[in-house]
Parts: structure tokens; sequence; C-alpha cells
């Protein structure tokens, strides 16, 4: 007799482990869907499928610009020069980073702004994607006097927090 209580408790604190560590695996599962839905949905927030769309994106910024961009293929060295470096700091501030992409195509997308104040004639947006999604941008000004490069997408852009104008010279 002892010897099947003995037998039934070994069976139950089996069935109690095997119980506990499912849970812990669909706690894990839970947590890894959790993860990746919001890692999805961060990389649709500027993922584009075509011009129209991102035309849109940058109306919402306050930008009027003409509307067929100049298009090429690039690469993205495989070493950073320090114009990349600081390039790629300007795009680190606005939540991207380039590195990822070292020695890999991407094409960019240049719209000629024609809403900037001071500069509609010299001022360029530049979006860089790879495949469907933005990796890098900047607004740049070619003006010989006061030319810029600066992040097009503002600090508050990136929470959603609120949507800016277009920057004043910097």
């Amino acid at each position: 007799m002892s010897y099947e209580a003995s037998s039934g408790r070994s069976k139950g604190g089996i069935k109690g482990i095997i119980i506990a560590a499912v849970l812990v695996l669909l706690g894990l599962l839970a947590w890894f869907t959790i993860t990746a839905e919001k890692e999805s949905e961060a990389d649709k927030k500027y993922t584009f499928e075509c011009n129209a769309e991102r035309v849109e994106f940058l109306n919402t910024l306050g930008y009027i610009v003409e509307p067929d961009p100049e298009s090429e293929d690039i690469i993205i060295p495989a070493e950073f020069n320090e114009t990349y470096e600081k390039y790629n700091d300007l795009q680190k501030q606005q939540g991207f980073d380039l590195a990822p992409y070292k020695d890999k195509e991407a094409t960019k997308y240049t719209y000629r702004v024609l809403n900037y104040p001071d500069h509609a004639e010299n001022t360029y947006i530049n979006l860089i994607f790879d495949d469907h999604r933005l990796i890098a941008a900047d607004i740049t000004c070619n003006d010989a006097e006061s030319g810029f490069t600066a992040a097009l997408i503002a600090e508050t852009m990136q929470t959603g927090l609120n949507i800016s104008a277009p920057n004043e010279e910097k």
C-alpha cells in the first residue's frame, strides 16, 4: 500500500512539473509573439509600397515635393569613411542605422522640395530604402552660401507625438 501511495505521488509530481513546464513555454511563446508584433509594427511604420505612399508621408511632415523623384540604386559602403560616419550619426538621431546595410544595395529616391522657406529651388529630400523599408532620410540644401544636410524626421515624429513643419535652417 505504501508502494502505491508513493508511486501515485511521483506521478502527481511529474504531472505538476509537466504542467508547470507547459505554462512556462506558453508564457514564453506569448512574450515572443507580442515582441514580434511590436517589431513588425515598427518595421511597418516606415514601409512604403509605392511612390504615392512616400509622397503622402512627406506631406504629413509638412513638405510639398515634386511627385516624381529621381531614383538610383546605390551600394552602402562596406567601410564608412568620416563623411559616412557623420551621415550615419544623423540617421541614428532619427532611429535609423546604416551599419547593418554595409556593402548592400539600396535605392535612393530624391524629391525636390517646393515649400522650404528661403530655399525652395535648392532643397531636396533623400529617402534610402532597402526594398520597401526606409533605412535613411535627410533633407539637403545645395545652396553654396547656406547649404546644409539635416535630419528629416524630428524626434517627436519618431514617437508619434507630433507632426512638425519643415525645419528652419541649421
